[in-house]
């Protein structure tokens, strides 16, 4: 793949246009810092290194590395007697800009899901027996029901219709007996 070469800067190749021009503005900073900078004065050298990480003055690996260049002057030049301590240098990639988990509160999520886990499982049964319960009930119903439904639609047709044809032969019986009363008078 080829590297534009706006994208350069310190000899690094960078993705980005935005990152490249970061870059070479750590590159200016460090030179301006350089031209007034004096190395031989330890206070003056672990003032700009404190300054510059307190500050979040550099933006890209240039900038780090400039820090570890004075961070290592200032622990080669540091007297033995001086309680100066160096601040690490904090690195701002692309992958430290991502939340990594606290290692602290892992066993305590887990232990809260777990518990969480358990009363939904709790509930899910209860409710799970409920409603097989309340299907039970919905079939009873629907099976002993007089109203014609998909499950006992031919019993019921066929119950009306015995019905309909046992008043019809009561009806003709009544129309029968009817007419030899009347035939027989």
């Amino acid at each position: 793949m080829a590297v534009r070469d706006d994208y350069i800067a310190g000899g690094f190749a960078f993705a980005t246009e935005v990152e490249a021009k970061a870059a070479k503005n750590d590159e200016n900073k460090i030179q301006s810092i350089d031209k007034k900078l004096n190395y031989k004065n330890f206070e003056a050298v672990a003032m700009v290194y404190n300054k510059a990480i307190e500050n979040h003055i550099f933006e890209t690996i240039i900038g780090e590395m400039y820090l570890k260049k004075l961070q290592g002057h200032l622990l080669e030049t540091k007297e033995a007697d001086s309680d100066f301590e160096l601040q690490p240098i904090p690195i701002r990639s692309k992958l430290s800009f991502t939340k990594q988990p606290d290692e602290t509160a892992k066993p305590k999520l887990q232990i809260r899901s777990q518990k969480e886990n358990r009363e939904k499982l709790k509930f899910s049964i209860i409710l799970n027996f409920f409603l097989a319960f309340l299907i039970v009930i919905l079939f009873i119903i629907t099976l002993t029901g007089e109203n014609a439904n998909i499950i006992n639609y031919k019993m019921v047709i066929t119950n009306k219709y015995a019905q309909w044809e046992q008043e019809l032969q009561e009806r003709e019986a009544a129309v029968r007996e009817k007419e030899k009363e009347l035939f027989a008078k």
